[in-house]
């Protein structure tokens, strides 16, 4: 696999990793409430049944996302961070995530062995011992989550120029980043085009399908770079800023007309 295609799987791993994870941190959230609510007590007093505590985690999306995307994330960040003396923080906060979701993975198997267990002291001993491991580990898989994804958003302006890169976020990234980003794939643009944002990022999209001859999208990505020239105009901050983008606006209608032709 060439280095341009491995930032691409980094991407695409990182990203869908972490919707996987909020969506199992969320799920056990919610069951935690659920359980709270139906006994009436606060949740840090919750003393739940062997088969109840373990419907809190899915075993089945814990052990996928482990040995799904996180292993192929932690490959290919060591292999395109671990060549320099000292690892890139994105690396070393990949591993650590590995490394915790593994140890929540096997506790959670302990859990339901131990569910079976006929002894309700060592249950009780146990339980005690879940009650505060489940949150805290969660917690911190999350805030590893957290500083990964803000190292990575300093890294984005290295790949912005792969033609993998252009390409693949704009016709895989909306749908990839849904439920990370506030504002989904123009906000992922702004961290990958600092300068330019989601005009830059349409109009090198654009550009590359015209460069290859595919003119159908060539146009729609066009169409949505022009768009986003038209938005820019509109909060540029003095008159210098709205004719230059006035200026890109054109020269991206003359460009448009090129790929048109090819359709």
């Amino acid at each position: 696999m060439r280095t341009d295609e491995r930032r691409w799987v980094l991407l695409r791993t990182f990203y869908q990793s972490y919707r996987s994870f909020h969506a199992l941190l969320d799920h056990y959230e919610q069951l935690v409430r659920d359980f709270a609510a139906s006994y009436r007590v606060d949740r840090k007093d919750l003393a739940l049944q062997p088969d109840e505590l373990a419907t809190l985690l899915d075993s089945h999306a814990l052990s996928a996302l482990r040995d799904g995307d996180l292993t192929l994330l932690r490959d290919m960040s060591h292999r395109l961070f671990r060549t320099a003396e000292v690892p890139d923080r994105f690396d070393s906060h990949v591993a650590s995530i590995y490394h915790e979701v593994s140890l929540l993975k096997e506790e959670h198997w302990t859990i339901r062995e131990q569910s079976m267990n006929a002894d309700p002291a060592e249950y009780e001993r146990y339980y005690r011992e879940v009650n505060v491991y489940y949150p805290k580990r969660l917690r911190h898989v999350r805030n590893l989550y957290g500083k990964a994804r803000r190292r990575l958003e300093q890294i984005l302006p290295t790949m912005a120029r792969n033609r993998i890169i252009i390409r693949s976020t704009y016709l895989f990234g909306e749908k990839l980043v849904q439920g990370v980003y506030a504002e989904g794939l123009d906000e992922l643009y702004t961290h990958l085009y600092p300068d330019g944002g989601p005009l830059t990022a349409y109009s090198l999209a654009a550009d590359s399908f015209l460069e290859s001859g595919f003119g159908a999208e060539a146009v729609a990505a066009f169409d949505r770079a022009i768009a986003a020239a038209d938005r820019a105009m509109r909060s540029a901050e003095d008159e210098g800023a709205a004719r230059e983008i006035e200026a890109r606006r054109a020269e991206l209608g003359r460009r448009r007309e090129l790929a048109l032709a090819l359709t």
